[in-house]
Order: structure tokens, then sequence, then C-alpha cells
């Protein structure tokens, strides 16, 4: 009898220790219907000090700490990345209608992209280090998601700059950073039926029409000839092309022909966004349509 009540009480004490345990365990656990702060992404630096130097880096030093962190928040920066792509766009088609007037339309949105689509400015953002103070959110960890988080971001930048300071110092920044790098425009210019295209130009212009030459060849009757062909108008050659066949040449010369008309290059101008700043403002060169074949 006493051996049982014995055995009884060790039974009981056992489950309150048993009982505590699991209530101690509780007690340090949350809930799980607890709503649980989601930590920033561990590979972004966000500490002050590196956005502190990432702003000086670009010269926007005196824009407010805290806007500028909202501009690298992505997800935060909705309506900073929406106008800044407005901004963005504004100045880069002024600069580019600008600087080539003559520049068709296919061509135009083509240079425009190389220089304000998604691809580019995260690259311009990789190499300002913008990768190093992005903060997002996304469990998504690849290099595409990665690239348009970039590009958002860098399109906030733009937006913030323009809130806070004003049109010119976006200006200037969209300048420094963006369109001040150096792009080839020659091949977004070929068409596909250049020698077509050529003729309704020069019928467009009132020029006369176009007459192929050679200028100058060698191994005709060889297994590897060259052929250079210029194409006139009139006296005036408006492009030269070789190739190993006279239609080669031919093909090549008016496409030369065109990039020579539509990627004409502008030296000396000044922005219409700048016309306030000048004495005796005068409007730039306003090209023509292109032709339509």
């Amino acid at each position: 009898m006493i051996g049982a009540l014995s055995r009884a009480r060790c039974q009981t004490t056992s489950l309150r220790c048993v009982r505590a345990r699991v209530m101690a365990f509780h007690a340090k656990t949350p809930a799980m219907n607890e709503q649980q702060e989601i930590p920033p992404n561990v590979s972004t630096a966000n500490n002050n000090s590196t956005l502190a130097a990432f702003g000086a880096r670009l010269g926007i030093q005196s824009l407010n700490p805290s806007l500028l962190e909202q501009a690298v928040t992505h997800g935060d920066a909705t309506n900073l990345t929406y106008l800044g792509k407005r901004v963005l766009g504004l100045y880069a088609t002024e600069y580019l209608h600008t600087k080539y007037p003559s520049m068709h339309m296919s061509a135009f949105q083509q240079i425009l992209k190389k220089y304000i689509g998604y691809k580019s400015l995260s690259h311009i953002g990789s190499q300002v280090g913008l990768q190093d103070v992005v903060r997002w959110n996304r469990e998504e960890d690849n290099t595409l998601v990665h690239s348009s988080v970039l590009a958002e971001c860098f399109n906030a930048l733009v937006g913030a700059i323009y809130q806070e300071q004003g049109p010119e110092a976006a200006k200037k920044f969209v300048h420094a950073h963006i369109l001040s790098r150096e792009l080839d425009v020659r091949p977004f210019l070929k068409l596909e039926n250049p020698k077509r295209y050529l003729s309704a130009l020069l019928k467009k212009t009132n020029q006369e029409r176009a007459v192929s030459r050679i200028l100058s060849e060698t191994g005709r009757l060889s297994s590897s000839p060259v052929f250079v062909v210029g194409v006139f108008s009139g006296e005036n050659k408006l492009g030269e092309g070789f190739g190993s066949s006279l239609k080669m040449a031919e093909h090549r010369a008016c496409q030369d022909a065109l990039a020579s008309y539509y990627g004409k290059e502008e030296k000396d101008f000044v922005l219409p966004s700048d016309a306030d700043h000048v004495d005796n403002y005068k409007p730039p060169v306003l090209g023509s349509t292109e032709a339509i074949v």
C-alpha cells in the first residue's frame, strides 16, 4: 500500500514537471498568429554611413537623408519611381532630339531605350554602387529581379531629386550620369531595304535620284573580288560601301547614305529647357519626318 502511494506521488510530481516545462517553452515562443517583422535582405548594406557615402559619390549629398533612403527602398518608392521615369524620359528625349534632329523614329526609340531602358539603368546603377545600398524584402533572388530592382530604384533617385531640388538639379544629374555616356548610333540606323528608303528620301527632299558608281575594284575574275561603290545624287556623293559583289557594295553604300542623313549630329546647340539661361536663344534645328516607303 505504501509502495503504491509512493509511485502515485512520483507520477504526479513528474506530470507537474513536464507541464511546467511545456508552459515555459510556450512563454518563450511567439504565437503562430502574431505578426513578425521580416528582416530586410541581408545582402544589402543598410547602415547610414554607407548610404551617405553613396549620396556623396553621386553628388546628391544635400538630398534629404530620409528621402534618399526611401528612394533606395524598393516597394516604398513607387511614386518616386513613376515620377523619375517621366522626368528621365523628358530630358533624354529633349537631348537626343536636339542632338539628332533627323533621326527616324524606329532608331530614335531604340537609342532612347539604350540610354534609359531598365537594362541600361541597372548597369549604370551597378557601376555607381547602387546594389550596395538598395533595400528590398523580396524572396526572389535571381538576376532578372535584382536588375529590375536596381533600375526602379535609379528612377526613384531621379524622382527624389526632382521633387526636392527641382528640375535643374534633376536635369544635371541625368546628364552627368546617363546622357554623358558615349553611344555609337549608326548600328541603330540600318533599314532592311536601304535602296528603296534612299529613293523615297531623295524624292521627299527634292533631290536628284540616286545613281550608283563603281569607285574601285580588285580581283573581279578571282575567287575573292572586292568592289567599292559610291551612291550619288547629281555630283553629291551620299554614301560609300564595299563588298564581294556589286550588289552588296551598293547595298552598303545606300545604308551609309541613310546613316549619314538620319544620324547627322548637331555639335553646337542649346537645349529648349535652357532657353531662359542664354541671351538670344536660337531654337534647335527641327528635322523633317522620315521618308515613307
